[in-house]
């Protein structure tokens, strides 16, 4: 059975779906984009739209929870009559997005979102200044000294020997 939310251990909630019908499409797309990557580095040419759709809304019956309007409760699940749309739809999205490159495009996009949260220390040079003034003391000494956590006093002592 679907669940919109899923828990840890704990019962914390750690990943919260927004519909059904959503994560279906992101399923499908995403395994789109691979699929043509696939094929693409082997030497295929892509497949045309009715092809692709035919794939998608196979998967989509083999794999997603599917009913019919006339003879089921609601519940999670995507309707007989809306998967051909929904698989029409995706293939559609998928060709018309994707390119040769898509996967170093995504690898970019990962290494410039690294780039960006890196974080600056959180010391100043006064702040190594007077870590070097107490070198002769143990490292736990200094960290007591600074106010700082042990992992962080050993930081900054890495910069400083590396200035």
């Amino acid at each position: 059975m679907y669940a919109k939310e899923r828990r840890d251990l704990n019962g914390f909630v750690v990943r919260k779906a927004k519909s059904y019908r959503g994560d279906v499409w992101a399923y499908l797309t995403n395994w789109g984009y691979r699929t043509l990557n696939d094929l693409d580095g082997v030497g295929f040419a892509p497949p045309s739209h009715a092809d692709l759709a035919d794939l998608f809304e196979r998967r989509v019956r083999e794999r997603a929870k599917t009913y019919d309007t006339y003879y089921s409760n609601r519940g999670h699940g995507i309707s007989d009559s809306d998967v051909e749309t929904m698989a029409d739809h995706a293939a559609t999205a998928v060709l018309r997005d994707w390119s040769p490159e898509w996967i170093r495009e995504q690898r970019e996009r990962g290494r410039r979102g690294g780039q960006i949260s890196k974080r600056k220390p959180s010391w100043t040079d006064d702040d190594l200044d007077a870590l070097a003034k107490l070198a002769h003391l143990p490292m736990q000494a200094r960290a007591d000294a600074l106010g700082r956590k042990l992992r962080t006093t050993e930081r900054m002592w890495s910069a400083l020997r590396g200035r």
